[in-house]
């Protein structure tokens, strides 16, 4: 008889060498909040690949944040592309829904690690960068495809 128990299977001790650490689960719903869906997402999914989950899982994690990006542009195509004061906290609202799915898809083999005996590797440098650079790419495509709808709705 085999166990399903996942505190019983092989995880992080066979991890192949230079993968590193994984971050903590919260840290991951601050770099989404502040640096938007793109920046949340590319930490989470280098945190599955830290984790070691399963291709399909680190798949999911993935296409939680690819769906939130594709809300937010029908959102732009929908509101006739502006996103002003009052559209930016749906925005953010996109970003930590797709950090509470990924987070919920890491969270079992986060908890294995964490029962384990395992420690978290700092997210402060990684999650600033990411901040900063994603956030700042989320931003321009964000204000790229509100300059193409407003010219085709215009046109």
């Amino acid at each position: 008889m085999t166990s399903t128990d996942p505190l019983l299977q092989p995880t992080l001790q066979r991890q192949p060498p230079g993968t590193g650490r994984p971050w903590r689960l919260s840290s991951q719903g601050y770099v989404a909040f502040f640096g938007g869906t793109l920046a949340g997402t590319a930490v989470a999914v280098a945190n599955a690949v830290r984790l070691g989950l399963p291709r399909g899982r680190v798949a999911g994690v993935a296409a939680a944040g690819a769906a939130a990006l594709a809300a937010t542009a029908a959102l732009l195509v929908a509101g006739g592309s502006r996103i002003g004061a009052t559209e930016l906290p749906v925005l953010r609202v996109l970003a930590v829904a797709a950090y509470l799915v990924q987070a919920h898809l890491q969270r079992e083999r986060d908890r294995v690690f964490v029962l384990r005996g395992g420690e978290h590797a700092p997210l402060l440098r990684t999650g600033l960068a990411a901040v900063l650079v994603l956030g700042a790419l989320e931003t321009a495509g964000t204000a790229a495809l509100a300059g193409a709808v407003s010219g085709a709705v215009a046109g």
